[in-house]
């Protein structure tokens, strides 16, 4: 189980629009049921830990906002799921070279 694993999982939603499609709307615990049948192997935890890293790398050093209620990118949450806002407004922010790092400083 690792974090590496769920950006695995992320990366290649963000590459296959049938994928995110067919997850997009599942619960945690279809998640991780699901994803674990497809070949992925994370926990809520992991989930947990990946897109902590996501969104504080998005807010403190790409937007440079404070990380409360004010930050922009809370707003793109909005009206979406979160695997969604994830994929569509987290991920893309980051190159994979990136998105690597923050996978390889789990700890």
């Amino acid at each position: 189980m690792s974090q590496e694993s769920f950006m695995n999982f992320l990366v290649a939603a963000r590459g296959d629009a049938a994928l995110l499609a067919r997850y997009n709307h599942r619960n945690l615990a279809q998640i991780l049921f699901h994803a674990k049948n497809d070949g992925y192997d994370f926990t809520a935890l992991d989930i947990s830990d990946v897109v902590g890293k996501l969104e504080a790398s998005v807010i403190l050093n790409k937007d440079h906002d404070p990380f409360d209620g004010t930050s922009r990118l809370w707003q793109e949450m909005w009206g979406r799921t979160h695997l969604e806002y994830l994929v569509t407004y987290v991920l893309k922010r980051h190159t994979d070279e990136e998105l690597r790092a923050m996978v390889s400083q789990q700890g």
